[in-house]
């Protein structure tokens, strides 16, 4: 083997070597980040050692590979790891899953007017622009109550994931088929006892379409698992199967 040869692998070993370092380094968490969870995120603090670490990597990787902006307000370290524990948080069960289409967060300092429809939105996704924006002031409040069944972080990154799962980029397709037709059927049904007056348990908005059902269905199963299982123990098992959790 020449030195030319020599020299060309050597160099593709070390960028090798270069972007593995990379990557190990960036899904790690510094102890200030880790602090903000341990006092924070309610989720986390619950999950054994093991599934912590796992949890961990996920923010990690939302926080240093996710393209973040600001609105109105400076998007500072803390919130980042917040945002990024609520997303971890829906994939926990999917652990190599980073919604990778979304590539940027935008955080509005609050309630914003969306250009497409004139009305104040609290978050948004957007699929064609890779997108996900979220309203600070409500993405706290809902976590300041966490039995209310609000919270704008699920219910923004829900949209995400359901996107996601249909998406080709080499995430795609990590929900069950046969569960997510279970869970269109069931669904189906509740949007139209909710849009007929018979259906009392979700708000009303989870009538507008089977995406918004789906949006604030995870905000229940997070907020008021016990609730969601007693009135509707078919459709909250089916949820928990496709998220990959168990409540």
């Amino acid at each position: 083997m020449n030195y030319v040869a020599v020299a060309i692998l050597g160099l593709a070993a070390l960028n090798l070597s270069l972007r593995l370092y990379s990557r190990f380094h960036r899904r790690k968490l510094t102890a200030a980040q880790r602090q903000v969870m341990t006092t924070y995120a309610t989720y986390y603090q619950q999950l054994d050692p093991a599934s912590q670490l796992r949890f961990e990597r996920t923010v990690a990787d939302f926080v240093n590979r996710k393209e973040w902006r600001g609105s109105g307000i400076a998007v500072v370290d803390g919130m980042k790891v917040m945002i990024g524990s609520c997303a971890a948080q829906l994939l926990h069960g999917f652990p190599e899953v980073r919604l990778r289409h979304f590539k940027r967060i935008v955080v509005t300092s609050g309630p914003y007017r969306a250009t497409l429809d004139g009305k104040l939105h609290l978050g948004e996704v957007r699929p064609g622009q890779g997108v996900i924006i979220i309203s600070w002031s409500d993405f706290v409040k809902g976590y300041a109550d966490p039995r209310n069944a609000y919270n704008v972080g699920l219910h923004e990154f829900a949209h995400a994931l359901w996107f996601e799962n249909t998406i080709q980029n080499g995430e795609e397709h990590f929900l069950d088929e046969a569960l997510l037709r279970q869970w269109n059927v069931l669904a189906l049904a509740e949007i139209s006892r909710i849009n007929t007056g018979s259906g009392h348990f979700f708000r009303k908005y989870a009538g507008a379409n089977t995406a918004e059902f789906l949006a604030v269905a995870v905000e229940y199963f997070f907020e008021q698992p016990e609730e969601f299982k007693a009135a509707f123990p078919e459709l909250f098992g089916v949820l928990g199967g496709l998220l990959r959790q168990g409540r």
